[in-house]
């Protein structure tokens, strides 16, 4: 039970949230373009309307704002949410639409002897692309593909492992491990699919566990492959230079500490997790990628139009939406 919901702000700005039935209550994912971090929420129960915890770390100095709502309509296929805006106190009000129904893949596997042994999980949600079409049903067939491998790869058990400590006789204490992942749809087009995928490795033991990658899919005769940042930015050796270089602003902005800022800039970090949107492209920078793991993830926006003298004109760049 769920999906994904999408709307507009007042500006134009794309709202989403990815949303799915958790025991009794709701999980999942509000996001706002122009909006530095991916919001998440869990509830306890159904109520509504819905309070979603936010979960960011801001500078000790900088202005609150105010928490994200999402509530219920008489309609089961639409939201409406409450988003602060980017630079001030003001709230903006999106009405949200379903867009498609949530799909889960699951995979458990382990050995338990009693009280002793364990289990792997591998869970993942993902929205049901439209079949009819030719594009979009051969993305869901490649992302089940992707589920299957990394199932395969996180719930290998080897059982040598555990008979090995049965001879022994030093069974270990019942454990449980759990990767969950959750496939969110960013843009989808005649030729184009991204998507953000965030995951959650449950192994136990202290620290920020989340992971974000992205996954933007293209067609192409015989098939799909996935778009690399540098097919749709320029070929100039400086790239990436100037990219990290733009995303110092938008985190200032936003009150992220100068030593983060500056660690955006070193030629060693990673600013090849990105997704595309209706307006823009998306940098996700994971954490402890430029800064503790307490601080979380970030998510830079840019719009085209902020890119239009790094987006190269041919190739790929070519089916973005287009550039104001």
């Amino acid at each position: 039970m769920g999906g994904t919901f999408t709307g507009r702000d007042v500006d134009g700005r794309l709202v989403q949230v990815c949303v799915f039935g958790q025991n009794d209550g709701w999980q999942g994912w509000l996001y706002r373009e122009g909006r530095e971090q991916t919001e998440w929420f869990i509830t306890t129960n159904r109520a509504h309307p819905w309070q979603a915890p936010v979960n960011v770390s801001e500078h000790e100095d900088a202005p609150k704002l105010p928490e994200p709502t999402i509530a219920s309509t008489d309609d089961p296929f639409r939201l409406n949410a409450t988003v602060p805006r980017t630079n001030g106190w003001a709230s903006d009000t999106a009405n949200l639409t379903r867009q498609f129904e949530h799909l889960s893949f699951r995979r458990r596997t382990g050995l338990r002897l009693g009280q002793w042994g364990g289990t792997k999980e591998f869970l993942a949600q993902f929205p049901q692309l439209p079949q009819e079409w030719e594009f979009p049903a051969a993305v869901s067939g490649e992302i089940i593909r992707q589920c299957e491998r990394a199932a395969a790869e996180f719930t290998t058990e080897p059982l040598d492992f555990w008979r090995e400590n049965l001879q022994l006789r030093q069974p270990l204490l019942m454990n449980a491990h759990a990767l969950t992942e959750n496939w969110q749809l960013r843009l989808l087009t005649t030729n184009l699919a991204s998507f953000c995928v965030w995951s959650y490795d449950e192994v136990g033991g202290n620290g920020n566990h989340s992971h974000w990658r992205g996954a933007t899919f293209m067609s192409f005769p015989g098939g799909l492959r996935l778009l690399q940042l540098a097919e749709l930015l320029s070929s100039a050796q400086d790239w990436q230079a100037q990219v990290r270089a733009r995303c110092v602003p938008k985190l200032r902005a936003k009150g992220v500490r100068e030593g983060v800022c500056n660690n955006v800039t070193h030629p060693d970090t990673e600013i090849e997790t990105f997704t595309l949107s209706p307006t823009g492209l998306q940098i996700y920078f994971n954490p402890y990628a430029i800064a503790s793991g307490v601080d979380g993830e970030f998510v830079v926006h840019f719009d085209y139009a902020e890119l239009k003298d790094l987006l190269r004109v041919d190739g790929p760049a070519a089916f973005l939406p287009p550039v104001l």
